[in-house]
């Protein structure tokens, strides 16, 4: 019998979902006879309710960023009480009975905290399926912790510390990495990406603002202008479609050695032709950088989880948090110069890159879920 794998995700931003196309793709080349689906659960059983909810967050993070960081911070280190859990299933989440009843999952993976909410809550009702969370930052909220779900999947020791002070047994804690999708697998030549992407063959420097095209692109763009006839600069906007259309509407931008994307599927290899990302921290985009050796300096984390991640990423020496545009200059320096600094920065880099293991969650899945005994036998650590 075939083994049925339903990975949960919500629509926010493109982390979420990008985690769960990596479990996909590492299980479908580890174990190509289980049947791996994914689904965004609120875009498919309330997507009004769904995105009413996600328009909210966007402007209360942009106009209220305090609110918001006071909300985050309100009982973070607590599980989900159940009227939250109910009020998460009523708003988005309505209809997943019939849903599990067509499909018939034998695991189900979450790499949303509402998806594992829900599902936490089925599992309590007594719906038989095992339930796999997946934590996409480097650190985790006490939304994450539900009591009823069978085996966690996190990216450092921070977060396996974490759940367990929030009541997550150590047996249920595999740390395994961050899943990245198979063109984040291999290293590439730089000076070849350079080429294939009609880049010039000088120190480059890449901005980005997650898919949703956040992170004061716009006033770090503006502050790279002077340099523009020394570097090379690649601004990714994600799915901001009225940033990108503000760039290219701006002549100042238009120099050969500014190039102005989108949203992109190959965004592996305009990192790879990187040499230092600026970006906001969302866990992925960051695990992703880290995996292709970029130099990473932060930019306008959002309030709560990304000023985790930040935090996580600076003590470890993996990032350097930027506080003010100004320091730009300072940091092209760098860059053009080869500080000290960058220098310490890409070592870090290289040394957490050995510890990164892009099949390690999909063959915990595999071996442990799917056809082992169901028992945590190591811990992968990165």
């Amino acid at each position: 019998m075939k083994k049925q794998v339903l990975i949960l995700s919500e629509a926010v931003g493109n982390g979420h979902t990008k985690v769960a196309e990596a479990l996909m793709q590492g299980i479908s080349h580890l174990a190509p006879s289980a049947q791996t689906q994914i689904l965004e659960l609120g875009q498919i059983l309330r997507p009004l309710s769904t995105k009413l909810i996600v328009d909210s967050y966007l402007k209360m993070i942009e106009h209220s960023p305090s609110l918001w960081r006071k909300i985050y911070q309100y009982k973070h280190n607590k599980p989900l009480s159940n009227w939250k859990k109910y009020v998460i299933h009523q708003l988005i989440h309505r209809q997943i009975e019939v849903l599990l009843e067509n499909e018939k999952p034998h695991l189900i993976v979450c790499t949303h905290p509402f998806t594992s909410s829900t599902a936490s809550r089925l599992k309590k009702k007594g719906y038989t399926f095992t339930l796999c969370t997946v934590v996409t930052d480097f650190h985790v909220h006490g939304a994450w912790a539900q009591p009823e779900v069978d085996f966690y999947m996190v990216s450092n020791m921070d977060v396996y510390n974490q759940l367990i002070d929030m009541g997550i047994p150590e047996k249920r804690i595999a740390i395994t990495g961050i899943p990245i999708r198979s063109n984040f697998w291999v290293r590439k030549n730089k000076q070849e990406m350079r080429k294939k992407l009609n880049l010039k063959d000088i120190p480059t420097l890449m901005l980005m603002g997650g898919g949703l095209g956040l992170g004061g692109i716009q006033k770090l763009a503006n502050a790279l202008l002077k340099w523009k006839e020394n570097i090379q600069v690649i601004i990714c906007t994600g799915n901001n479609e009225s940033l990108r259309s503000s760039f290219l509407r701006d002549e100042r931008f238009h120099h050969p050695h500014i190039h102005i994307l989108g949203f992109v599927d190959l965004i592996d290899e305009w990192m790879e032709a990187t040499d230092l990302l600026i970006t906001k921290p969302g866990g992925l985009t960051c695990y992703e950088a880290l995996a292709k050796g970029l130099a990473l300096y932060i930019y306008q984390p959002i309030p709560g989880h990304e000023e985790k991640n930040c935090d996580f990423l600076v003590n470890n020496h993996l990032a350097v948090k930027i506080d003010d545009v100004e320091n730009i200059n300072n940091i092209l320096e760098k860059l053009l110069f080869s500080s000290q600094e960058m220098e310490f920065l890409y070592n870090s880099t290289r040394e957490f890159q050995k510890k990164i293991d892009p099949l390690a969650s999909a063959d915990f899945i595999v071996k442990h879920l799917l056809y082992g005994g169901g028992e945590i036998t190591q811990r992968i650590k990165t």
